[in-house]
């Protein structure tokens, strides 16, 4: 299928009819399980090993994309994009049900690793298909229906498993460790979401990558992957626009990662609020996101520069919590985290886009296996320093930053506005560009494509997609 079968149309139409409906979907119930499964293995983490469980299975699931996220790329390049999808998926539906019977902490590790080894397989490859299956007209909205489907699930991943809790403990005859009985169920219907997310895959047309095409396999020999991989090492080396995205999405993974690791305390120690005022905050956060999405969506044409789009978003990101941090009140950071959200939506939705529409297919799966193997490290460094940064900062006392969370906090906003705004500075003399139409923005594009890319030896026949995609 190319982006030519099928016109332009409404967010509905993509919703219900189409491949890209099916592709759609399949993210939604995925990404409910995966939200089921990351909750429901926090809690186990933490019955088996308290504080010391929880890090090592968020490390668990970190480590692999630091490891192997290059490795990924090549792959995702040189196969059908569409199979490796569908293996992520069933692989995990038959990975989770061991879940069931962890009761160590070596045992959550292998099957953490394993879990996140098939999630990363899937993630790059799934997000390099979205320009093969809608028109670049539609390219903003996809964009965020699917970022809609991959963080929107979280309540009701969330909801699932609080109705799941509620529901008779289940252990298969004693075969359950004791303690893991209330998981069965939450378990199992994972298994169940993520098998029915790659049968939906499957029935989407082949995906098969240019370079495979070009070379008449889908396999990954050891010399042309090599090669594969030190091109696009070259490619983000030597493209400045795809760099200053991936390196201004990494960056602003400070300020989100201080969040995560701060935030309750911040709450609780600096507001004088209770939980319920934390989830407040991250509801806010999350409401942030969502106008920042549907914004973009409706007054995309209006964004002809993804990129200038992206760095005034990230500005918007780190503004909003770094105001956050220096309130008194729930209600007063609820409202800067609003503004946090809604730059986050925005700037992770021009960014994704502008990389579709910049790079080419041939190149798409080691750009973003690269993008997410960095923003695993951003997310990981500042969970990592963001405690010990702490302990360090605990002399500053200026104005409002008079408590050490504060100040972390600030400097993780001030850490993303500063990221922000350097993406502006590099494109300032885009400010000055004239707005140019689609049908040009679409010639420029290929244009561009044709000129960066470097046709592999015996590849005769470029994608159909790729003549005209943006």
């Amino acid at each position: 299928m190319t982006p030519e079968d099928t016109a332009p149309r409404s967010t509905r139409s993509l919703m219900t009819t189409g491949p890209f409906a099916r592709f759609f979907w399949a993210a939604v119930i995925g990404s409910t399980g995966d939200w089921v499964t990351v909750l429901a293995l926090l809690t186990l983490a933490n019955r088996i090993g308290s504080q010391e469980g929880i890090l090592v299975a968020l490390m668990s699931r970190i480590l692999p994309g630091l490891l192997l996220g290059g490795l990924v790329g090549v792959v995702s390049d040189r196969m059908d994009r569409r199979k490796l999808v569908v293996f992520a998926d069933i692989g995990r539906g038959v990975v989770v049900p061991f879940l069931i019977f962890v009761d160590s902490l070596p045992m959550l590790v292998a099957l953490t690793l394993i879990l996140e080894l098939l999630s990363l397989l899937g993630q790059p490859p799934r997000t390099a298909m979205v320009p093969r299956l809608v028109r670049s007209e539609n390219l903003v909205g996809a964009n965020s229906m699917m970022l809609a489907a991959a963080y929107g699930t979280f309540p009701v991943g969330a909801l699932m498993l609080l109705m799941i809790k509620g529901l008779p403990d289940l252990s298969l005859g004693g075969l359950v460790p004791a303690g893991n009985e209330g998981f069965v169920l939450a378990f199992a219907l994972d298994a169940l979401t993520f098998i029915a997310s790659g049968l939906l895959i499957a029935s989407l047309p082949k995906m098969v990558a240019p370079l495979a095409e070009g070379n008449g396999n889908n396999s990954v020999d050891l010399k042309g992957g090599w090669k594969d991989f030190t091109e696009g090492m070259k490619f983000l080396g030597s493209d400045p626009s795809v760099r200053r995205v991936i390196i201004g999405m990494t960056t602003a993974l400070f300020g989100g990662g201080a969040v995560i690791v701060l935030g309750l305390d911040f709450v609780n120690n600096v507001l004088n609020a209770d939980d319920a005022g934390f989830f407040a905050i991250i509801a806010m956060l999350g409401v942030g996101a969502v106008i920042g999405l549907v914004v973009l969506s409706v007054y995309e044409d209006r964004f002809a520069r993804r990129d200038i789009a992206f760095g005034v978003a990230t500005t918007l990101t780190g503004l909003g919590l770094s105001a956050a941090a220096m309130v008194n009140t729930v209600p007063g950071a609820a409202a800067w985290m609003m503004v946090m959200g809604f730059g986050a939506g925005a700037s992770y939705l021009m960014g994704l886009t502008h990389l579709h529409e910049y790079v080419g297919d041939e190149m798409r799966g080691r750009v973003f296996a690269t993008l997410f193997t960095l923003m695993r490290v951003g997310l990981f460094v500042a969970m990592a320093v963001a405690v010990p940064l702490v302990d360090a900062v605990g002399w500053v006392n200026f104005g409002r930053l008079d408590d050490p969370t504060r100040v972390v906090l600030f400097l993780g906003g001030l850490t993303t506005l500063t990221s922000g705004l350097t993406v502006l500075l590099t494109l300032r003399s885009g400010f000055q560009t004239p707005t140019l139409g689609r049908e040009t923005q679409d010639i420029i594009s290929a244009a561009n494509r044709a000129r960066r890319s470097r046709q592999p030896s015996g590849q005769k026949n470029v994608e159909p997609e790729d003549k005209d995609a943006p």
